[in-house]
């Protein structure tokens, strides 16, 4: 074997190994080929409360999120510069759900916090499509049936089954739920899993406790067992502030990190299901979440109260079967997009006007589609925004206050740059009071306001707003 660099058997461990990869090339196209215009199965994974900039992919320092980071970062579609439409689960994930924006679902009767009458959601749409759908969820707000903080439930049309015995449970407790049912599961089919786990409290399970929050040792009580409500309580009621050391803030977001890190484990065990169970190949997976968390960063501990990015800059990712590679989407998109997106793949009909989002489609596949912009409401409240790639407007509606913030050069969103950036703000204060005109259903400016305000008061009363 002179001249060849090889020993015999080297020689044909690598002869072994290219048969061994055509093997693979034929049998990944055998499949394609009998999967070829079948639909889709869609799997939604809800991640309650994560903030897009405490996962790898979105650049954080920490390994927080290993499994997530490979999946989509393999072959996926990242969008980098999604917005939630709301800093609250209600009514954030209603607008997911449907493609609607928040003030659709306020001043509801009887207070209502569920999908309305007439607005169809994605479960209905594909339940019609012929789709077996299905939920498990563990959000107190997003339920079959009443709770404390829903008195009437009210997010399960559409679906055939809806699991709610994990309220408040962790992850593995929704994964464990959903084997049966997966395994009755006529395909295509549709999931929508809405975990909780870094919502607070967090108190992530077993060694995951240990991986970030390790200096227990001089912290608070209430910090050490995850509990942010009596800094929040303090701030969003102007009340004395309990007596803390910064660090009791930091440990509260160590904790947060190593709920996440749980989260993620359970994402892989979710995908090695759908993977055994052969039909992960022809799933569209999507990662979608409907607000954010703030610890003091602007001043204030939680969500719901205020529309900086720590509380609306939400991740958004799909791993598409037949979209090949990985690709990186920097434009603004929002959460309202994703039911036109899946609905654009899975080649089901979208009545004009049905939805105010679009589909992302063409940005994934590279053609010009505009740059577009995000919107989100505090609809706790009256503040408003809008961002394009580079600039974001905040407007207090009560306050007619606005404030600009150049993300490019101040991503924390720390300083107002407005008093020099007249055109820039001229023209997405024209963006912004528009898109509130188009959406406001009929509503004044001023009753945009009271409904807000007085959604507040409801889920301050409920004991689930802080």
């Amino acid at each position: 074997m002179a001249g060849t660099g090889r020993s015999p058997s080297l020689r044909l461990l690598a002869l072994l190994a290219l048969a061994l990869a055509g093997a693979a090339a034929t049998a990944i196209a055998l499949l394609r080929t009998e999967t070829a215009g079948k639909p889709l199965n869609v799997v939604v994974v809800m991640a309650d409360t994560l903030r897009a900039d405490h996962l790898g992919l979105w650049g954080y320092h920490r390994d927080t999120s290993p499994n997530l980071d490979r999946f989509f970062g393999s072959q996926g579609v990242i969008f980098y510069n999604n917005r939630a439409q709301a800093s609250c689960t209600y009514p954030s994930a209603n607008s997911i759900l449907t493609s609607r924006y928040p003030v659709a679902f306020l001043d509801q009767p009887e207070k209502r916090m569920g999908i309305p009458e007439g607005i169809r959601s994605l479960p209905e749409r594909l339940s019609a499509a012929g789709y077996t759908t299905i939920a498990l969820s563990a959000s107190p707000i997003v339920r079959k049936t009443g709770t404390k903080y829903n008195n009437h439930g009210g997010f399960d049309r559409g679906f055939d089954a809806f699991e709610e015995s994990c309220m408040w449970r962790e992850a593995r407790c929704l994964n464990e739920r959903l084997l049966p049912l997966l395994d009755q599961a006529r395909e295509p089919f549709f999931l929508y899993l809405h975990y909780m786990d870094v919502h607070d409290p967090y108190r992530p399970p077993g060694w995951y406790r240990k991986r970030f929050a390790t200096d227990e040792e001089g912290r608070l009580e209430f910090a050490r067992v995850g509990n942010p409500n009596p800094i929040a309580d303090a701030i969003h009621h102007q009340r004395v502030l309990p007596e803390y050391d910064p660090r009791d803030v930091r440990y509260l977001e160590d904790l947060y990190d190593d709920e996440l890190v749980y989260l993620d484990g359970e994402f892989a065990v979710l995908m090695g299901e759908l993977a055994g169970r052969g039909v992960l190949d022809r799933t569209i997976v999507v990662l979608v979440a409907d607000h954010g968390e703030q610890f003091l960063e602007h001043g204030f501990m939680k969500h719901c109260h205020t529309l900086f990015d720590t509380d609306i800059r939400t991740p958004l990712a799909l791993r598409i079967p037949g979209v090949e590679g990985v690709r990186e989407v920097l434009a603004p998109v929002q959460n309202v997009d994703l039911v036109p997106t899946l609905l654009d793949y899975l080649e089901i009909p979208l009545p004009e006007g049905e939805v105010d989002g679009r589909s992302l489609r063409p940005l994934i596949e590279g053609e010009d589609a505009g740059e577009g912009a995000s919107y989100s409401y505090a609809m706790q409240g009256p503040r408003r925004s809008v961002n394009d790639r580079r600039f974001k407007l905040r407007y207090n509606a009560r306050r007619k206050e606005f404030n600009l913030h150049d993300l490019e050069r101040d991503p924390e969103e720390r300083h107002d740059v407005l008093a020099d950036n007249a055109e820039v703000f001229l023209r997405m204060q024209q963006e912004l009071l528009g898109w509130e005109s188009r959406s406001a259903e009929g509503k004044s400016a001023q009753d945009l306001v009271r409904v807000g305000e007085e959604v507040q008061e409801r889920l301050r009363a409920l004991g689930y707003l802080h």
